[in-house]
This record gives C-alpha cells, sequence and structure tokens, in this order.
C-alpha cells in the first residue's frame, strides 16, 4: 500500500488550518486512505468507544483510537485510521484536526523564546507522538469551538496548544522509523535521492535487498548511499529495511487473515522464526499477540 500526498492546504499563503468534523451516520465502517502531507498534522479524537471504535497507523505502529486521543503527525510520515462511526444527533462524532507549516513553527520559536521546546516536538514528529490523556484534555478545552472564532484569535489558540504539547513530558513515540520530509526540503538532489531510496524499498521489500543494490539503483557508492539513510531516516539502511518490513507485517496482520507464515514470506524474511524475532524486537510481542488486538 503505497502512501499518496495529501494537499490540506488550499490558500498557499494559509500558515495553519483548523477543522472540526463531526458525523451522525450510524454505523458505518470509516477509513482514511493511507497519506502523508507536507505540513504537520495535530489531530484530536472525542469520542466514547459506543461512538467511534477504531485504530489508527502510522509509520510502522499500529493503535487504538480512544476519547481524547492526540496525535501529531510531521511532514512526511504515513498515517491512516480505520474504525466504526455509530453517530447521532445526542453524540455526534467530533473531531479536530489542526494542520501547521513548518516555516511558521519556526517563527514562533524566533519570536517567542520560551518556545523552544517546539524544536523537539519537530524533531519527534518524524517517528509521530501520542499525548498524555492530561495534555489531550487541556488541548480540547482550548480548541473547544475554535473554528467560531475569528482567524488571530484562533492563532492564540493554536500557539497556545503548541506551547502547551511541546512541554508534555510524558509523550509517546508512533513509529520505530523516522520519515522527515523538511529536512531534505532545501536540496533538491537529496530529496530526490531520499525519494528514489523508498520508492525503490518500496518496490522491493519483500525481496533479498543489499545496499549494494540501492546503491546501484542511486548511482551512489555503498558508503553514500549508508550516510543518506543515517542522515535522513536517523538509522542505518539495514535498521530501516527490517522496521519497514515489520511495518508491512502489521498491515497485513491487522487487516487480513493470512497466516503468518505467509506474511512473514511476503514481507521478505527468510522464514518464520527469524519473523517472530525480529517482530517481537521491534514490537516487544508476537505475530499473534499483535493480531489478537484486532479481533
Amino acid at each position: 500500500m503505497k502512501p499518496y500526498i495529501e494537499n490540506v492546504m488550499p490558500i498557499p499563503s494559509d500558515d495553519w488550518i483548523v477543522r472540526e468534523y463531526h458525523c451522525r451516520v450510524k454505523k458505518e465502517d470509516f477509513a482514511c486512505s493511507w497519506h502523508y502531507h507536507t505540513e504537520y498534522e495535530l489531530v484530536l479524537y472525542l469520542d466514547p468507544e459506543d461512538v467511534f471504535k477504531g485504530n489508527y497507523f502510522a509509520g510502522d505502529d499500529v493503535g487504538e483510537i480512544h476519547n481524547n486521543t492526540l496525535l501529531l503527525y510531521g511532514p512526511g510520515l504515513p498515517h491512516m485510521i480505520t474504525g466504526q462511526i455509530n453517530g447521532s444527533e445526542e453524540k455526534p462524532h467530533h473531531s479536530v484536526i489542526v494542520w501547521l507549516k513548518h516555516d511558521w513553527l519556526e517563527k514562533i520559536q524566533t519570536t517567542i523564546p520560551e518556545a523552544r521546546n517546539i524544536a523537539r516536538l519537530i524533531e519527534n514528529s518524524a517517528y509521530g507522538i501520542k499525548f498524555s490523556q492530561h495534555t489531550a484534555q487541556r488541548v480540547a478545552q482550548l480548541l473547544q469551538g475554535i473554528e467560531q472564532l475569528e482567524r488571530q484569535f484562533q492563532a492564540i489558540r493554536v500557539i497556545e496548544v503548541l506551547l502547551l504539547i511541546a512541554n508534555d513530558e510524558t509523550t509517546q513515540r508512533l513509529s520505530a522509523s523516522a520519515y522527515r520530509f523538511n529536512q531534505v526540503a532545501g536540496n533538491r538532489e537529496i530529496q530526490h535521492k531520499v525519494q528514489l531510496a523508498a520508492k525503490y524499498i518500496e518496490d522491493h521489500y519483500s525481496e533479498s535487498v543489499r545496499i549494494t543494490d540501492l546503491g546501484q539503483y542511486l548511482h551512489m557508492s555503498d558508503s553514500s548511499a549508508y550516510r543518506l539513510f543515517e542522515k535522513h531516516y536517523g538509522m542505518n539502511f539495514s535498521d530501516h529495511l527490517k522496521q519497514f518490513r515489520i511495518g508491512k507485517a502489521c498491515e497485513l496482520l491487522a487487516s487480513t487473515s493470512k497466516p503468518i507464515a505467509i506474511i512473514a514470506e511476503k514481507t521478505g524474511f527468510q522464514n518464520l522464526s527469524n519473523f517472530n524475532r525480529q517482530f517481537k524486537s521491534v514490537k516487544t510481542m508476537t505475530p499473534s499477540q499483535f493480531r489478537q488486538r484486532f479481533k
């Protein structure tokens, strides 16, 4: 499943936008496509389980969505959600999404020295971030009715939210692999190489892949290809390939009933025992235990 890039900023001059979503549809399966943005996405789910029950997928991570689930996706991090909406007039589905441009976040840090923790937020967003329930509840209060405010007052609320989440000391990283987009945006040649590398792994992860093969594809030496991964993915080639394969295995475990041995083969693992060992090292549970979460 290849992610597509979604354009969420209809007005190019906007630095951020806020959208509230309400839905009163009863018992309807819901899924958004596997996608990513060039912007940061902060999403807050405000539904009790009897209104929306589902899961998020972020990079190679899968988790459950509960009331006051607050997630941040960085630019380039592929993500999606699946689940069932059971909204009504009394209890409609309710979520709030804030999209933010990288340049605007940089300006906030320059203008407000006390906002320096936003830099850490930006760095960790490459993995995706899940915030504490306490922080999510405070963000819910700040975002309540925000679309009814004039835009200049919306901006104040958005900045307050950023300062609040940047100071949350109990966050949880989502994906084991980092997905970075903005860090290579200033160099088109390097950006093109990174995109080609990602495409090569997407096309060949089920096969035996060596750094030499990738280097030949990119017209780079093995050492240059290694450095490309370490700089822009935050890990070496072998670790990234393993994380990518585990992520694909998670998708199949959660969405199909294929035997685990077949999934191991389809995701590039040479034998079932190696797959089980590698999967547990990344997800801290066996493939069977992981699948059980979605039954």
